[in-house]
Parts: C-alpha cells; structure tokens; sequence
C-alpha cells in the first residue's frame, strides 16, 4: 500500500499513469512465495493452460470455493492474528479499534476503514489526554518518598497542604481538568488548605492554555491566601513558564528541585502550631 501510494504521488506529478493492485490477489501471490514481477508472467501462463485444458474440470465448481480461497488469503495474509491476540490480552480498547477498522475495511472498503482506524484512534487519544493522571501524594511512612495515595493509603499527609502529581503534557486539552481538580480540594477541605505543591515531573509539554491555566492557579492562590508551589519542572517547561511571567507570578523562591524541598519550604511558612 505504501508503495502505491509513492507510484501515485509520482504519477500525479509526472503525468504518469494510476498504479493500483488487487486486495486480494496481492496477498495470495506474496503467500504463494511471488518475490518478482515474473510471476504475474507465470500466473499468465497457468490461467492460460487452465482455460485451454482444464477448463471441463473447473466449469462445474461453485463460487463459494473461490470465495474461500479469497477469503482465507486476506484473513491470513493481511490480518496479524498474534498481534490481535497480543491487542486483545493487553489493552482491550485497542483490540476494539482495530476490529471496527476490519469491519469497515469489509463492509465500506479499504480506505473507509483506514478513515474509520484513525478516526477513533484520534478520538481515543484526545479522551486519554484530556482526562490526564492527577494523583494526590502522600509521604510514605518513615521514608522521604512521596507516593500516590491511592497505593498508599497510610502514607502522611497534612490537612492543610495538598500535594499532587500531574502525569502528562499540560495543554489547552487539559488544562481546564487540572483547574476543576484543585477547585475540588479547596472545597473538600473546608477552608483548611494553606497551601498546593504540584509536582510536574510528567509533565514534558506545555502550551499557552496550560501556562495561562496555571498563572490562573497561582492568582487564585494569592487572592485566597493558598500557597502555590512547584516541584521537578523540566527545563523546557521551565522556558515556557518565564516567557509567559508565570515564574514572576509564582516566584522564584516557590519552584523547587524536588517535593521535599518544596515540603520543607512550605513548613517554614507555614510551622505546625
């Protein structure tokens, strides 16, 4: 197919003429061990020597022998079975796309059922991206680690500060997410948080929308006396940020190298009484 699709570019540019190929009998030569032109010069040859002497022999077969052979050359010569398998032990959502891709291929044709894979390839990816991991961290017990709480219930926490992990790029798909989440944590604690860290460690991308999303955060912080602090930025999150006076906005002395600095910073703000 990638080779059909160049010979047609070339021929679109170069006034040549439309290369095309059968669906079927592509992989039924390549099965039958066809490495060469030559054997459509030999596949000639033997429909001719069919039609002359063995043509008595076939006239009373049914089409539904031809059809199998048809069927069974692109069912096994084009469709990976272990890869369907592998798709389908590994990530079920996968194994489903590429079936309703198989399915258009057979009901619409070839390149509707390109169309339709890549459609909800697309789809699922924006539905993956804009519902990225937000993950509440928690010290673990006698460590200096900090873990997700949700594998590690025990881990300590302070009712006053809340730590969180944004796992993905940070973009105008998202960004609203990240916002609505931090809202719900001010809410849920009823007047108590002091102060955010927000650990960017997975976050290796970031646009306007999401520098714009979190200079929101950050005056949010400020006017309701919350402290905003960031922890593990990439550098090239980092430039983003300074281009677009987030790093003014949320200060130098609130980005750190790590969440425990971050922690300890926020303590000698913010002493246990």
């Amino acid at each position: 197919m990638l080779a059909q699709g160049m010979s047609n570019v070339g021929s679109a540019l170069f006034q040549g003429i439309f290369v095309d190929g059968s669906l079927s009998r592509s992989p039924i030569n390549d099965q039958a061990g066809a490495r060469s032109q030559l054997s459509n010069l030999f596949q000639a040859v033997l429909v001719i020597l069919t039609l002359l002497l063995l043509a008595p022999l076939f006239s009373y077969l049914p089409d539904a022998v031809l059809g199998a052979i048809i069927i069974e050359a692109v069912v096994v010569g084009m469709i990976d079975i272990p890869e369907m398998r592998r798709l389908f032990a590994v990530k079920r959502i996968e194994f489903a796309i590429a079936v309703t891709a198989l399915l258009g291929v057979l009901t619409f044709g070839v390149l509707w059922g390109v169309f339709i894979g890549v459609g909800l390839s697309i789809i699922w990816l924006v539905k993956v991206s804009s519902r990225p991991g937000i993950a509440e961290l928690g010290r673990k017990t006698g460590t200096g680690a900090f873990v997700d709480l949700r594998d590690d219930p025990a881990a300590e926490t302070r009712p006053d500060l809340a730590i969180l992990r944004f796992d993905g790029g940070l973009w105008f798909v998202n960004s609203q997410t990240l916002e609505d989440r931090l809202r719900e944590i001010r809410v849920r604690s009823a007047g108590t948080l002091k102060g955010v860290i927000l650990s960017m460690e997975g976050v290796d991308y970031i646009d306007a929308e999401g520098a714009d999303s979190l200079k929101a955060i950050a005056q949010a912080g400020l006017d309701h006396h919350v402290a905003f602090h960031l922890a593990r930025v990439k550098s090239s999150v980092l430039e983003v940020l300074e281009r677009d006076q987030v790093v003014d906005l949320v200060g130098a002395g609130h980005i750190h190298d790590n969440v425990e600095a971050a922690v300890q910073a926020y303590r000698q703000e913010h002493p246990v009484t």
